[in-house]
């Protein structure tokens, strides 16, 4: 297939409309410049499924990449498929909004292993500039950004119970984990504006990028990256079935993602020489860490019989009060996060920041596996609750690879959650840690026992065993074209791809190291960074 030159003329073009995508398109254009952003997924407007946040089932179903992990040898070889969003906003529309800056300690980190301009005094002007707060700007929020945060408003029964357990299992309350202290009891902060997800997506492509300056393409699957030598001059792309080549006058920016952006620099010849050249693929420049450094946070939950009711059995009076709710205030039922209440704490009081993240949600769920790894949560049909933690610093680093040189092929996602003995010796005490809260009075006043097949765990053994085979991904991937300024470091500390010019990255895939909560709130401000650098304002 020929083909077509674009005539139009960009400055930037910009691959991934996600949460990293969304957010250095938007800024660029905002400061005058001609961006064209490219997204292979469908656009994300006229979506109930994303729209409301209790559709996020529905949204993860028919919005997502789904890509095929190898098999997992530390937890039984079983099939699992990753998440990627396959929309504009990436995971970003397809997640459970909860809103987790990371930990102070995690920038200093970035900044100590040679990452300049990443500590966290470095990081909090682009977080507080994305965000309106709703408790106003202070010296570390921001109350003027177009990304609306809000604390999730549930403060029925069970989530008032778990918050008076975890205190008397020893934890404080804090005011605001992403102010001055993360550590301790909170209600979840979401990004929601009014009940309505606000997602990069449709936030800065809304209210940030003036008309005109941005052109938006979905449906558009990038190819590769046009080089020049060495330098990056545009992209090539798929689109309403014609092949596409856009040319730009100065960079090109890549953000389709931690498995997606590592896919796209081998097909264009940008990655480990020995394994392009196993694909057939012209080495351009060899850069042997594109695809390392993968790693995940991981999540397992814990299922209690509830002596009080619960959505798990809806009566017609909490339909009909949530629809109502919704209509009137954008709250309730519909409006409401899986996670609900957050414990950060520390698994080991000596160190720097906390490791797990305990999590509650007023209901209790199933979740089956198909044979292809995709999962299918369900309301259990017994009346429960989902108690769960995530083990935040995993140890273990995994790779993604081509498959093939196809472009339309899954990249090869290689990942042992558990593989180092360590990550699960620190999951079984986050599962510790939450049960210790549930068998406080509190929370004993309103459950019955575990569901099984927790309920038939009985020795240290049980528990491993069952960690092994109920421990999942978070779909929080990082890592895979890590910034720094080693000899496996992809992209330096400015985001520019090391040996090629006028091409950067701006997503999850440039974190060094995981960050202490979820990662999109991460993610938006490293396209916020990426901007400030591409406009000589870093």
């Amino acid at each position: 297939m020929v083909a077509i030159a674009e005539a139009a003329r960009f400055e930037y073009v910009v691959v991934g409309g996600g949460s990293g995508g969304a957010v250095v398109a938007s800024r660029l254009a905002e400061a005058g410049a001609r961006v064209l952003l490219l997204e292979a997924g469908r656009n994300d407007r006229g979506r109930p499924e994303i729209l409301v946040p209790a559709g996020v089932g529905v949204a993860y179903e028919k919005h997502n990449w789904k890509y095929p992990a190898e098999p997992d040898p530390s937890r039984a070889n079983r099939p699992e498929a990753w998440m990627a969003g396959r929309v504009m906003g990436g995971g970003g529309s397809i997640n459970s909004c909860v809103f987790v800056r990371g930990n102070r300690a995690d920038y200093d980190g970035w900044a100590a292993a040679g990452c300049k301009g990443w500590d966290y005094e470095s990081v909090l002007p682009a977080f507080k500039r994305m965000e309106t707060w709703e408790g106003g700007a202070d010296a570390y929020r921001g109350g003027a950004g177009p990304i609306s945060v809000v604390t999730q408003t549930n403060r029925g029964q069970a989530n008032r119970a778990f918050v008076e357990a975890a205190k008397q299992a020893g934890y404080r309350e804090t005011p605001d984990y992403n102010g001055a202290c993360q550590d301790g009891i909170a209600f979840a902060q979401v990004n929601h504006r009014r009940g309505t997800r606000s997602s990069a997506s449709r936030e800065y492509v809304k209210r940030v990028a003036p008309k005109g300056n941005l052109t938006v393409r979905t449906r558009a699957r990038a190819l590769r990256v046009l080089l020049e030598g060495k330098r990056a001059i545009g992209v090539e792309y798929q689109h309403d079935g014609h092949l596409r080549q856009v040319r730009v006058s100065q960079e090109v920016i890549l953000a389709a993602g931690t498995m997606g952006t590592p896919k796209l620099l081998m097909l264009s010849g940008i990655g480990p020489a020995a394994d392009l050249r196993g694909h057939s693929i012209d080495v351009v420049h060899d850069l042997p860490g594109v695809g390392s450094n993968l790693h995940e946070h991981a999540y397992l939950m814990q299922r209690y019989f509830s002596t009080i009711h619960t959505l798990n059995k809806p009566r017609i009076s909490d339909i009909l009060g949530g629809i109502r709710d919704y209509v009137v205030s954008g709250s309730g039922m519909l409006a409401l996060t899986m996670v609900q209440v957050q414990v950060m704490a520390k698994t080991d009081p000596a160190l720097s920041a906390p490791d797990v993240q305990l999590q509650f949600t007023p209901i209790a769920i199933t979740r089956d596996v198909d044979e292809n790894g995709m999962f299918n949560v369900q309301p259990a049909k017994e009346e429960g609750f989902l108690a769960s933690s995530t083990f935040l610093h995993t140890r273990y680093r995994g790779r993604i690879s081509l498959r093939s040189a196809d472009p339309k092929a899954p990249p090869r996602i290689e990942m042992q959650l558990l593989g180092n003995p360590d990550d699960l010796r620190d999951t079984l005490r986050g599962l510790r840690m939450v049960q210790e809260i549930m068998a406080q009075p509190a929370m004993q006043e309103i459950t019955r026992g575990h569901m099984p097949p927790e309920s038939e765990c009985r020795t240290e053994a049980d528990w491993e065993a069952y960690a092994r085979a109920a421990a999942v991904p978070s779909y929080h991937p990082v890592g895979s074209c890590r910034m720094g300024i080693d000899d496996l470091a992809v992209v330096d500390p400015e985001l520019r791809v090391h040996g090629v010019d006028n091409l950067r990255v701006a997503d999850a895939s440039v974190m060094p190291a995981v960050t202490t909560g979820n990662t999109n709130a991460p993610t938006m401000m490293v396209g916020e960074r990426a901007a400030d650098f591409i406009l000589g304002r870093g």
